[in-house]
């Protein structure tokens, strides 16, 4: 699924998600603050930012898997000496992936670059008009009057001394403008305060101290990041009416949170005064006819309105009230973090890979598979086709349990971590399962036994922005790495195809990433089998289990002639006797009979 299409199923829950969240802040109005109903609104704009992010950073799926697996009874068991401890992730593939370009592909390809096209283009329109809006700002900020103690002494003084009342230190210029009907505030970096021209004649000097609170607690509130965060987010929203909506309710409740700001620091019993202040000034307001990113003291009246209502049944911010507005704001970010798994958008083609290798040849191996459900991919390189059983499945990724060991020796070697010629671990004493684990071990013994704590010690030592690095130059199937540095590979988050797995291993042998050739060859060597009558063999199994059935087979690797390079992976799928063994009998027969 490409990005597009993700991206407007995203829309469907985000939209679900907003529907949630306006009835949540409904039903805790009564028992929370202004502040906290409209903080609310940052943690729908996490949501809305989700979207844009690799999906294997935070992941609500993947802390629930966790709990599974510890919550597992013969996980620590279910150790085997391919992959080392059970799983807890159920592999489901969500879709299958045609080898070759299709009518139906095409198809699919036209749709996503349509759905781009015009998400692109109403994009740009709607950073226009933001654009339009801002220079609009400026241009009214340019042409403004600045209020200086020297020109509007008295105005100037009643500025300042609301600046002093609420302990400002930074200087926030004030202008006026006869270009505005309504007090705003706007600026990030250099906010400012543009008042209407002459509005110190019309209102008297406690409405005109009412109206600076409100606009400094803008800038106290620090509204100016919501409010340039919510022009970006209706740009890249621009089609979802509901955002725009959502959008609509956050200015009202932002207004409304600068109110009660107010009354609690001129006091309760200035509340009336302060509603009368906006009940007359609401006379000679028009509504602006820009939107952008400014904080202003006007609206629609029905806005108004029901701020004066608000004013009117003000209560006091009491610490239990603002206990529940903590308690609420966490309750609103676990709603948003447990949807977080179907907001992502950005991330990578978690169940499918779509190969794009068009000289390719199906081939019938099920005699070899004995029943269970699986796919080979062999590639010859000098030819450079593929040969492939089982196309669907070949681009269905799951995890790939020890296999994956291939490239975390590499990237340690890359690291400095081992070299070729010092690589032997001690090892700790640990009793495993597995007696050949039980000893120090080399690369090559490492590789040979899969001994997992070899590997474990190598990532730990890694680390895991440089394995994630990594995995993304080589482009490792999803690069997901967020199950867990110790077992991410063991049916958890990292996914890999057999069709990748076969892409891989030929930009391995070719050193298509500009690694060191030693360590490619270090990694080589240790991959070594055996000689066998049709050539050199290479490869390393890998076994996933789960509640201690094996249910993940793997074999990959690369046969060595004296005239080519043959990449092969066979993975079998199965709800037990799946094994990395399985696996390599059943290739080393294919080998044997298609060479």
């Amino acid at each position: 699924m490409t990005f597009s299409i993700r991206f407007l199923l995203s829309n469907v829950v985000i939209s679900a998600l907003l529907g949630v969240l306006l009835v949540f802040k409904r039903i805790s109005k009564r028992y929370c603050t202004a502040s906290s109903q409209y903080r609310i609104w940052y943690i729908f704009m996490a949501a809305l930012f989700l979207p844009f992010v690799p999906h294997d950073y935070i992941r609500a799926d993947q802390l629930l898997m966790r709990i599974q697996r510890l919550l597992e009874t013969n996980s620590a068991a279910a150790v085997n000496p391919s992959s080392g401890t059970a799983g807890a992730a159920t592999v489901s593939p969500l879709g299958v992936s045609d080898l070759a370009v299709s009518a139906d592909s095409t198809v699919v390809s036209f749709l996503t670059v349509c759905l781009s096209a015009v998400w692109a283009a109403g994009c740009i329109v709607t950073t226009l008009y933001f654009l339009y809006n801002i220079y609009k700002i400026y241009m009214i900020q340019k042409s403004a009057y600045h209020i200086t103690a020297e020109n509007e002494p008295e105005l100037y003084r009643e500025y300042v001394s609301c600046m002093d009342e609420l302990n400002i230190k930074h200087s926030v210029p004030l202008y006026a403008s006869c270009s505005i009907s309504s007090p705003v505030s706007y600026g990030l970096i250099r906010p400012k305060v543009i008042i209407p021209q002459d509005m110190d004649i019309e209102l008297s000097a406690q409405d005109l101290h009412y109206i600076f609170l409100h606009e400094l607690q803008h800038y106290k509130h620090k509204d100016a990041v919501l409010n340039y965060m919510s022009c970006i987010f209706q740009i890249l929203y621009w089609f979802n009416p509901f955002i725009w909506y959502g959008f609509r309710i956050m200015r009202k409740d932002r207004e409304i949170a600068c109110d009660y700001s107010v009354i609690r620091t001129v006091g309760r019993e200035h509340a009336a005064d302060y509603g009368y202040t906006l009940i007359r000034y609401a006379e000679t307001l028009r509504r602006n006819v820009f939107l952008s990113p400014l904080s202003r003291l006007g609206g629609e009246k029905k806005v108004i309105v029901q701020r004066i209502r608000e004013i009117a049944d003000y209560r006091s911010e009491s610490p239990l009230r603002k206990f529940r507005g903590i308690c609420v704001l966490l309750l609103s970010t676990m709603v948003v973090y447990t949807a977080s798994p179907f907001l992502t958008a950005n991330a990578s083609t978690d169940s499918t890979y779509h190969f794009i290798g068009e000289n390719t040849e199906s081939i019938d191996l099920s005699s070899y598979f004995n029943g269970k459900n699986g796919s080979f991919v062999l590639y010859d390189t000098a030819k450079d086709h593929y040969m492939i059983y089982n196309e669907d499945l070949s681009t269905q990724r799951v995890s790939p349990d020890s296999t994956f060991k291939i490239y975390s020796g590499l990237f340690a070697l890359e690291e400095g971590i081992i070299s070729a010629d010092s690589n032997e671990r001690a090892w700790d004493g640990t009793l495993y399962s597995i007696d050949s684990w039980n000893q120090d071990q080399t690369l090559a013994t490492a590789m040979q036994n899969s001994a997992n704590w070899y590997f474990q010690e190598l990532d730990e030592q890694t680390g895991y922005p440089a394995l994630r690095g990594y995995y993304t130059k080589i482009g490792y199937g999803n690069c997901d790495l967020s199950g867990g540095i110790d077992d991410y590979w063991a049916e958890s988050t990292l996914k890999i195809s057999p069709a990748e797995q076969v892409i891989l291993l030929s930009d391995f042998l070719r050193n298509k990433w500009g690694f060191d050739p030693e360590n490619i060859q270090a990694v080589k060597d240790a991959l070594f089998i055996s000689n066998t009558d049709i050539g050199t063999l290479y490869g390393k199994t890998g076994t996933g289990s789960r509640n201690g059935r094996n249910t993940n087979g793997w074999f990959v690797g690369f046969l060595e002639t004296d005239e080519n390079v043959y990449c092969f992976a066979l993975n079998m799928q199965d709800s037990g006797g799946a094994s990395g063994s399985a696996a390599s009998e059943a290739a080393v027969s294919i080998l044997h009979d298609l060479l």
